[in-house]
């Protein structure tokens, strides 16, 4: 027993981040919102505002962003890879069902597109595994189609990403093997280029996905060719550039890192409209239990609020209004027929599904940044040896609270490390401790 004012709960169901366990108003989780101009604290005043509004409505429990980044806590790259690189997996995935199909023609154009956009997707992502996989499947089908200059583009740009790269013969027909090792030869014999970075603040460089470590005086020596440079600094601000380097010769990047921000906008509604679909597909995955709110400032002037389903997948309705001199206030007064949108159960209304999404700024939602990447430090956890699950005793932010003393909470995690988890599980709060 610990200290006289022992405090013992016993859950022996294990606690899903979901309505059912938080109580029967359905969870909306707020990330800040997409407007340009917000200074200072003005993002965070902006996403409180929000959260409170949605509360005062009684319809659902929202959680601000400080909460909600507690949900997604880990997760944080997985929301960016996903974000920056799903679109392009997902044509990579169209271009290969063609080439297993021996339609090598009708597949190389998809591939093209899908290394299109893997290639933009390292001005968020560092993984380049995918658009090296794009780059030699379209080799392979120039192989096919029996041109090999074209293969040998292909190959070139994929040696030139990891030079140290080598084929497996159990993958790759020997011919393919040959030909993609006499290209990479030769992009290693290459009289090697320079790359200088400069940067306005302290970051990291980020060359093809690899890190070179602080941006530093003096050269980086690189192979001649296409690299994608990503400058960012602990924050999120960063600086993503395209450089083709020739052999011998030298380029420089210089990073002007201000506002971080998920990314740089596109220019076009349709387009934005898909980069916030990604983006919030992606933070839904994570954010599980609950419904995404997002909302900001549109191309037209207006402002929007909408929400994401994770559970369904489905978006709902945008709810839109004019911005006024003061878009932050006229987003807010339209959470509580936003809050209207959501079911008992905690899902989107049919009659307020929608396949549209708002055609958001993604560079300007500075709240959302600082969560992926610089959220709040994780709480300590301790593992408390016993038999059956593990039991993880988390201090500091994931702390209980009883009667305003610090408590300690363990939550049990099912399966231990013998097996997949089984469902069972529990919490046990201990406390006040002396």
């Amino acid at each position: 027993m610990i200290g006289s004012a022992l405090l013992l709960t016993l859950n022996l169901s294990l606690r899903l981040a979901s309505p059912a366990w938080a109580g029967s108003t359905p969870r909306a989780y707020v990330v800040g919102l997409h407007v340009p101009g917000l200074l200072g604290d003005a993002p965070e005043k902006a996403a409180d505002a929000l959260t409170k509004a949605l509360d005062a409505t009684g319809k659902v429990d929202a959680l601000d962003p400080l909460e909600t980044g507690k949900v997604i806590a880990g997760r944080e790259a997985l929301i960016l890879d996903g974000y920056a690189l799903g679109p392009g997996e997902k044509r990579l995935a169209e271009g290969r069902v063609l080439y297993d199909r021996a339609e090598p023609d009708q597949a190389i154009p998809v591939l093209q597109d899908a290394a299109k956009q893997l290639a933009d997707g390292l001005a968020v992502s560092t993984d380049v595994r995918a658009l090296q996989e794009t780059l030699m499947l379209i080799g392979v089908s120039y192989v096919g189609l029996g041109d090999e200059a074209s293969a040998r583009d292909a190959f070139r740009r994929s040696a030139i990403l990891d030079p140290s790269r080598e084929l497996d013969a159990v993958n790759y027909p020997p011919s393919v093997v040959s030909l993609f090792n006499d290209v990479r030869a030769s992009v290693a014999k290459a009289t090697p280029a320079k790359l200088y970075v400069s940067a306005s603040m302290d970051a990291e460089v980020f060359i093809d996905g690899k890190s070179h470590g602080a941006v530093a005086d003096g050269a980086i020596a690189m192979v001649p060719g296409i690299h994608y440079v990503l400058v960012r600094a602990a924050n999120g601000a960063s600086h993503f550039e395209t450089v083709t380097l020739a052999p011998g010769g030298s380029a420089k990047v210089d990073a002007l890192l201000a506002e971080r921000s998920v990314g740089v906008a596109e220019a076009d509604a349709t387009a934005r409209s898909r980069q916030t679909r990604e983006l919030y597909t992606a933070v839904g995955q994570y954010a599980t239990g609950g419904l995404v709110v997002f909302g900001g400032l549109l191309p037209s002037g207006q402002v929007a609020l909408q929400l994401y389903s994770p559970a369904s997948g489905n978006f709902s309705k945008i709810l839109t209004g004019d911005a006024g001199d003061d878009p932050v206030g006229a987003i807010v007064d339209l959470a509580p027929a936003l809050a209207g949108y959501v079911t008992d159960a905690g899902d989107i209304r049919s009659d307020r599904v929608s396949a549209q999404v708002a055609a958001l700024d993604v560079s300007e939602n500075d709240v959302l940044a600082g969560l992926l990447y610089d959220p709040p430090k994780a709480s300590t956890s301790v593992v408390v040896e016993r038999h059956g699950p593990k039991w993880y005793v988390w201090a500091g932010i994931g702390a209980g609270v009883a009667g305003g003393a610090a408590a300690v909470t363990a939550v049990a995690v099912g399966g231990g490390n013998n097996g997949p988890n089984t469902g069972t599980g529990g919490t046990v709060t201990f406390g006040p401790i002396p």
